[in-house]
C-alpha cells in the first residue's frame, strides 16, 4: 500500500507522488498568459500579429497562445469583457477526466494600419485615366474586380473622380491599376499608354506615381 505524500490517502497507485484525485487538483490540463495584448486596427479591424496585419479573429490569437499539457484535450472559448478557455481531457498518466477554467484579460490596442492610414488619407500609387466610350459595364467590370483584389491585399483601395472627358481611379496599388488595365485591353479593346508622373522626394530620391490611360 502507498501514500499520497500530499493528502497522506492510502492507494495501491500514485501518479509522481500523488493519488489520483490531488494529482488532478495539483496539475492543468492546459497553460495560458494571464493577460493576452494585442492591437487592431480602428478602421479594417485587422489584427497585428507578428509585425503583420492580419485578417484575424480574437480566437485565433488565444489559441495560439495555449499550450496543451494533458492529453484529448477539447477547448472552448467564451468573451465578455474577458476570455474564459473551458478546458476538459486527461492528464498524463491519469485516466479521470478533468475540467477546468482559465480567465484571460484582453488588452486591446487600437490604432490604423498602414493601409488604412494611406486609404483615408488620399494615398495611391497609381492613376488610371478612363476616356473615351466609358459605360455603365466598364464601372462596374473595374468595381468587380477592385473588389476581388481588396479582398487579397489591402492597399488594393480606389476612388474615382468624374471629370469633363472621363473617369481619373486614384488607386493604392500601382501592379493592381496595371492589372486592370491589362483586362480592360483585353475585355473592351482598349487602348493603353503608360506614363510616370513626379508625386514627391523621399531621402533624396524622386518618388513618381504611374499614370495610366485607357482608352475604349
Amino acid at each position: 500500500m502507498k501514500f499520497c505524500f500530499l493528502c497522506g490517502k492510502k492507494t495501491e497507485k500514485l501518479i509522481e507522488g500523488y493519488c489520483e484525485d490531488c494529482y488532478n487538483k495539483e496539475f492543468q490540463l492546459i497553460k495560458v498568459p494571464e493577460k493576452i495584448p494585442f492591437t487592431v486596427c480602428s478602421k479594417c479591424n485587422l489584427i497585428k500579429h507578428e509585425n503583420k496585419w492580419k485578417d484575424l479573429k480574437i480566437d485565433d490569437i488565444l489559441k495560439q497562445k495555449i499550450e496543451i499539457l494533458g492529453n484529448k484535450v477539447k477547448i472552448r472559448i467564451e468573451k465578455d469583457d474577458i476570455a474564459h478557455i473551458y478546458a476538459k481531457g486527461f492528464l498524463k498518466n491519469s485516466k479521470k477526466q478533468k475540467e477546468e477554467v482559465h480567465n484571460v484579460i484582453l488588452q486591446q490596442n487600437k490604432t490604423v494600419c498602414l493601409s488604412c492610414s494611406r486609404r483615408y488619407g488620399n494615398y495611391y500609387e497609381s492613376v488610371l485615366q478612363l476616356r473615351g466610350n466609358i459605360s455603365e459595364e466598364v464601372l462596374n467590370f473595374i468595381d468587380d474586380q477592385m473588389i476581388l483584389a481588396f479582398q487579397k491585399d489591402k492597399k488594393a483601395f480606389y476612388r474615382i473622380e468624374n471629370i469633363k472627358n472621363g473617369f481619373d481611379l486614384y488607386i493604392g496599388n500601382k501592379s493592381v491599376a496595371e492589372k486592370i488595365a491589362e483586362l480592360l485591353r483585353k475585355r473592351f479593346k482598349a487602348e493603353i499608354k503608360k506614363s510616370f508622373q513626379l508625386a514627391t522626394r523621399k531621402e533624396g530620391k524622386d518618388v513618381y506615381r504611374n499614370v495610366v490611360l485607357v482608352r475604349i
